[in-house]
């Protein structure tokens, strides 16, 4: 007895020696911001507590290449009928179904029914590109990886269609829903929906499989991934189907008034491979960490995880990596690998440290929720101002790069290229602490936005909690280029002119409608009081196409910018006309005001010489933003 009870003794102290080994070992553990693994969940909730006002729901799930180390659900998924997230819930990915594609294309590498430097017209049916501008420069797969295939922004897919709008196939919605080629195969960077799609189909053409059944198989059930739907009705998962119709959606921020609430706010998405994903965080998290994993189930070779995450563009001519394989990067003390999505309703984020293997799922249901996405991660990752190179924090720029960028991920040709005037300009200017405001001059745009230099072209980019680390080059044509993570900004004294020039037929616009309405208001009073009610005929013209002009433009961009080729077709001609008319009005003018000049007035006849100017500079409007466009596509 005695003999046994000494072996349990020695045993016992093993164990204890071994297992005190372990848990010293585990509580050591720290992330690449110091942050000791033992301590995430109290930084987290910390995190939470300070800024629960613009808290709606949040989840999150930390992982490394072990397991999952912890997972966190704060708010509500229900405000109105109090029901917190938890579980159970399920959220849109948005672009982080990307993901998705870029893994399925490297399966398909692995097994060698893709090359990444062949030209993908070669994988897909003949004449199937019907827009491409430069059809002589080759198009491969990692130019859709890169987002550099020199597509333009398309708005098909990127807004919320009706669902009857889905199409039966994705090879139908890349036909019906393609956009024009706007730039050199390399040139820009400009995020692509519709590159990221087109890869989904090279996919479904070489493994003989649709692209659903595909990621099904060679992805979720290997990961056991049964709470996760990719098709874009929710038709392959009743589970999801049913508990995404239980989450409502909303905006809430640190002033109240400002709070929104858009219900279950689906985003029905018609190129479904670049969005459609819903899932619950569990499923998400499973998925990150085979990604970030070394011994990757996901991959049959350990090389193709590891060409996976190698660099494929680089910012400017530094070893600064933008992109690994459709995966983006992202400069916090360590740079991280990974993409972040948003629908009308979701924001999701999924970034790993390749090199740890330590990685992070956030979940929301706030449309373009920064805060969370994007600040959380810092407690694991740190701050780009962490690293030795950048000691120094931010620096005063001993040159000004102050002017008007426009973002080259947007409709640079069509019928509907003035809408690159209202969005994605970023007005730089330099204030005196040596960084830069986005304003026009004294007018701030973003009050919430800063730009920061770090060292010699290098800048940070800080919109509200998400920083986007920015190099400081020149284009091909000389342009001044602020390169990001997803697209490139260039300063154009081109665009420069035609947004003043569109802005300023707009201001007409709105100055011809209250002259009309004051007109017509005079026009009636003068004829109750039995009075002399005259109108110069020609100016009225004039005023009147302006007005209508205005509320052509307005009523087209209220069609959600689809671009609707019959729709497109008559406003193209209307505007024509509009134009003629415009024309034929001004030369009528001139001939009224010189014909009469004697019985004018100067004050009379410079007033009619004025708008007779302003008749032909309409003209010019028409040829430069919606008959030659519109051809031209």
């Amino acid at each position: 007895m005695k003999r046994f009870m000494s072996l349990f003794l020695i045993l016992c102290s093993i164990m204890m020696l071994f297992g005190g080994h372990t848990n010293a070992y585990a509580s050591e553990l720290t992330t690449p911001s110091g942050l000791a693994y033992s301590n995430i969940e109290n930084e987290m909730d910390q995190f939470m507590e300070q800024y629960a006002a613009g808290l709606v729901s949040c989840e999150i799930a930390v992982f490394d290449q072990n397991g999952i180390i912890t997972s966190k659900y704060y708010g509500f998924s229900d405000i109105e009928n109090n029901v917190y997230a938890d579980a159970t819930t399920v959220y849109d990915w948005g672009s982080c179904s990307k993901i998705l594609i870029w893994v399925s294309v490297m399966q398909q590498v692995e097994r060698g029914n893709i090359d990444l430097d062949t030209d993908i017209r070669e994988y897909l049916p003949e004449g199937f590109l019907t827009k491409l501008q430069y059809e002589d420069e080759k198009i491969t797969m990692m130019n859709l990886m890169n987002h550099n295939a020199g597509f333009q922004e398309s708005f098909y897919e990127n807004q919320s269609c009706d669902k009857e709008e889905i199409y039966n196939n994705l090879e139908e919605a890349l036909r019906a829903c393609e956009c024009y080629q706007a730039y050199h195969v390399g040139e820009y960077t400009a995020y692509s929906n519709y590159g990221a799609a087109l890869a989904a189909f090279v996919v479904e053409r070489v493994s003989g499989q649709d692209y659903r059944d595909y990621v099904r198989d060679n992805i979720f059930k290997p990961l056991n991934m049964e709470h996760t739907s990719i098709d874009p009705l929710i038709t392959d998962n009743s589970y999801v189907k049913e508990k995404r119709e239980e989450l409502k959606c909303y905006y809430r921020g640190a002033d109240s008034k400002y709070d929104e609430d858009y219900g279950i706010c689906h985003s029905w998405v018609q190129l479904y491979p670049a969005g459609s994903v819903i899932g619950t965080l569990e499923d998400f998290a499973v998925f990150g960490q085979a990604l970030a994993s070394k011994d990757s189930v996901l991959f049959e070779q350990k090389s193709t995880w590891e060409e996976m995450l190698s660099p494929t563009s680089f910012y400017g001519n530094t070893d600064i990596a933008k992109n690994c394989h459709g995966l983006w990067t992202t400069e916090y003390k360590v740079q991280v690998v990974g993409h972040s999505g948003n629908t009308e309703g979701c924001t999701s984020n999924l970034m790993f440290d390749p090199v740890s293997g330590l990685g992070i799922v956030v979940m929301t249901n706030e449309p373009g929720e920064t805060l969370f996405n994007f600040e959380i991660p810092s407690l694991l990752f740190g701050e780009i101002t962490d690293r030795e190179e950048y000691k120094d924090g931010y620096i005063s720029d001993d040159k000004d790069v102050s002017g008007i960028y426009f973002s080259q991920r947007n409709i640079d040709q069509g019928s509907v290229s003035f809408f690159k005037y209202f969005g994605q300009i970023f007005p730089l200017n330099k204030n005196e602490d040596g960084n830069y405001n986005l304003a026009f001059g004294s007018f701030n745009t973003d009050p919430d936005s800063k730009l920061y230099k770090l060292a010699n072209n290098q800048y940070l980019l800080d919109r509200n909690g998400m920083k986007s680390f920015m190099y400081l080059s020149e284009d091909d044509y000389g342009r001044t280029r602020l390169e990001m993570m997803s697209m490139d900004i260039i300063t154009s004294k081109t665009d420069t002119a035609k947004m003043i020039f569109l802005f300023s037929i707009i201001i007409l616009g709105i100055i011809s409608i209250v002259a009309l309405v004051i007109k017509l208001l005079v026009f009636v009073i003068r004829k109750i009081r039995k009075k002399n009610a005259k109108i110069n005929i020609n100016i009225l013209t004039i005023q009147v196409i302006y007005a209508a002009s205005l509320v052509v433009m307005l009523t087209y961009l209220n069609c959600n910018m689809t671009c609707i080729p019959w729709f497109a077709a008559i406003s193209a001609i209307l505007a024509l006309l509009l134009g003629l008319t415009s024309l034929i009005n001004g030369f009528a003018l001139v001939f009224r005001t010189v014909k009469e000049r004697v019985d004018m007035k100067v004050r009379s006849q410079v007033h009619c010489y004025i708008w007779s100017v302003i008749s032909f500079i309409y003209l010019v409007f028409i040829m430069t933003f919606q008959v030659y466009q519109f051809w031209t596509l």
